[in-house]
């Protein structure tokens, strides 16, 4: 009785034992991970003064990354990685008095130099490496002075590893022929911009032509990261194009140290003091927007170096026959001036892993401002009767314009794309907008001016209970906490463009009014869901075989309007609603219109017809954003429309 009674306080007391060392180990986990955050919290805050300029070599395939070459053996200009590293808000050089940044903001900075660079496409890896190399440089320098001696063990030296790609690509293969090519200035007046509201898509049954491509590229051969791309295609049908693109930097253009390449380029921090080239701050202050936003007013829009000087031509044939009962057949060539290279593509989606980017300005990356001047030949080409081969197949406004013009542009805009938005293609939080001018005129045979734009608005509804309620205390499960953040989204949109013909004192003759390309067009998936692309708006009596309700002549006024709600599919569809899938309901509004000159658009007159004339769709689809762009399948009903509009339930749309 004695020995069990002695057993039982033996198991109770090395069950306590057991349970007190369950309890050290414990302390001592949560003491080992407060020392870890504190080890971190003084790394971070702890101030790091880095020499200038940085050193520049290359990686190998032998060792892994390890191995330093000189700076001859690569082919980028250490001028401009320099730049870049500045222009990142890496403060290096010292000035006169030290940088007060922490390891914590220099992260950062490295962080977006590495993005920044590995986006322009020229460099299979990137890596930075910050560390005390001074022993051998001093030891070997008899008259360096103690205080010069401490001094350069306190900074520390900066190395930047490149490994290029090679200076060529070439890509044979299969694409898809978008027909979006307004950056070069000859497609017509579609919106665009914004995922719930902006450029058109693909309608059902009107798929976008598979075609063959073929393309050779060259990267780099400045130094600078600049990228040359040289595309032809021939699609199904027959029609082939050629695009022609050659983007850099403006500075790589200049002469070094003239007066316009110091002033794009980074100063020479050791000139200069820190207060002049940085603002302190912490890791907390930085946003997305300082990739393209630098925090130093000398610089311009994403820093000097950033700002690009492009050459482009074209050579194309436009197929306009399901609209308008005609083809175009363009030549072109222009020179663009933007805050970032055309080559440059953050997202795996934008020209492709393997292909070159030709993309125009509402596809590119990050904000986008651009000046353009455009020069083309363009060639209308009526539809012919299929019986009767002399006779055309088209109205007799399409008629008009047939033949060779000589069409002269500036243009010159503004593209979010999406980087105020927490996604880009299918957004659920945040604001987009986009703005491009046009000026045609002399030598040109037509002129005008041209003026569109829009925004879109993304707004969250627990962003709304979490502002009036609070945010929910740390006691909810895990599920209940994701499935109360991630709920409905309001969604809003706005599009418009104004548009008039010039005459410049007769200098432009302007026969058969404004070129049918150049006025606007409205209505597909995207833009005006419930409506075949160019189904509303002003048409023709009549028209060809392919378009049997009257040819399309475009306005030279539009809008469009959206508001919208979507949701998450429900929890039971597990893949789609891990890849961002949503269900959303939706009504749009817009028009398209010609408005007489002599009243003017502000009219009264000219606003009763603006609302007369609208059309309305409602109705709903899924949404899901891809690396290729948004996805939608919707089924609208149109509400109010006109007899002749091409209306369409069942669409699809994906751009």
């Amino acid at each position: 009785m004695g020995a069990n009674t002695m057993s039982a306080q033996e198991r109770q007391q090395q069950a306590y034992q057991e349970q007190l060392r369950q309890i050290q180990l414990q302390r001592e986990q949560k003491m080992r991970e407060k020392m870890q955050q504190l080890k971190a919290e003084y790394l971070s805050a702890y101030s790091l003064p880095l020499n200038y300029p940085a050193k520049v070599t290359s990686i190998t395939d032998d060792d892994g990354g390890s191995s330093n070459k000189s700076n001859d053996s690569i082919r980028t200009s250490s001028d401009f990685i320099n730049a870049r590293l500045l222009e990142a808000g890496l403060p290096m050089g010292g000035g006169q008095s030290p940088s007060k940044l922490t390891l914590g903001d220099h992260s950062v900075a490295v962080q977006r130099f590495i993005n920044d660079l590995e986006g322009t496409g020229c460099y299979d890896s990137v890596q930075v490496h910050i560390g005390n190399d001074q022993d051998t440089r001093i030891n070997n320098d008899d008259d360096v002075s103690p205080e010069q001696q401490q001094s350069a063990y306190e900074m520390f030296d900066v190395t930047v590893r490149l490994k290029e790609k090679r200076w060529y690509k070439i890509y044979i293969g299969g694409g898809v022929n978008s027909e979006d090519l307004s950056s070069l200035g000859t497609s017509g007046g579609m919106s665009s911009g914004n995922a719930f509201g902006g450029g058109a898509g693909i309608a059902l049954g009107a798929l976008p032509k598979l075609q063959f491509e073929s393309s050779i590229s060259a990267s780099n051969l400045s130094g600078f990261a600049d990228i040359s791309t040289a595309l032809y295609s021939v699609d199904q049908t027959g029609a082939s194009s050629f695009k022609f693109t050659h983007d850099r930097p403006l500075c790589s253009w200049l002469p070094k140290h003239s007066s316009l390449y110091d002033w794009l380029m980074p100063q020479d921090p050791r000139l200069v003091g820190d207060e002049s080239i940085e603002k302190e701050k912490t890791s907390d202050g930085i946003d997305e927007m300082q990739v393209f936003m630098n925090d130093d007013a000398q610089y311009a829009l994403g820093g000097g170096s950033h700002i690009s000087l492009g050459v482009h031509a074209l050579c194309l044939e436009q197929d306009f026959e399901a609209t308008r009962s005609s083809k175009e057949f363009t030549r072109s060539i222009g020179v663009r001036l933007a805050n970032h290279c055309r080559g440059a593509s953050r997202g795996p989606g934008i020209g492709g892993g393997n292909k070159p980017s030709t993309s125009p300005p509402e596809t590119m990356a990050g904000p986008y401002f651009f000046l353009d001047w455009n020069a083309c030949l363009r060639d209308t080409l009526p539809r012919r009767h299929s019986e009767f081969p002399f006779a055309l197949d088209c109205s007799s406004e399409v008629a008009i314009q047939a033949g060779t013009a000589f069409k002269h542009s500036l243009t010159g805009g503004m593209y979010l794309n999406g980087s105020l938005t927490d996604d880009r293609y299918d957004p659920t939080m945040g604001y987009d907008a986009h703005l491009v001018g046009e000026v045609a005129g002399p030598p040109g045979d037509s002129g005008f001016w041209k003026l569109k734009g829009g925004g879109a608005f993304h707004f969250p509804l627990d962003l709304l209970r979490m502002m009036t309620m609070g945010i929910e205390s740390n006691n909810d499960t895990e599920e209940e906490t994701s499935e109360s953040t991630v709920g409905m989204t309001l969604h809003s949109s706005v599009n418009f463009g104004i548009a008039r013909s010039l005459t410049f004192n007769g200098l432009c003759s302007n026969v058969g009014g404004m070129p049918l390309s150049d006025r606007f067009y409205s209505g597909g998936p995207g833009q005006l869901r419930g409506f075949l692309p160019a189904g509303i708006g002003p048409r023709a009596t009549n028209g060809g075989s392919s378009t049997p309700g009257g040819d399309s002549l475009g306005g030279d006024m539009f809008y469009t309007s959206t508001l919208a709600a979507s949701i998450p599919f429900p929890s039971y569809f597990t893949t789609l609603r891990q890849n961002g899938g949503r269900l959303f309901g939706f009504a749009n509004a817009g028009t398209c219109v010609t408005v007489d000159p002599s009243v003017g658009f502000g009219s009264l007159s000219a606003f009763s017809r603006i609302m007369n004339s609208s059309r309305v769709a409602i109705g709903g689809g899924v949404s899901m954003g891809t690396p290729m762009g948004r996805f939608e399948l919707t089924y609208a009903v149109p509400m109010r429309y006109g007899p002749k509009d091409a209306r369409k339930n069942v669409q699809m749309g994906f751009g």
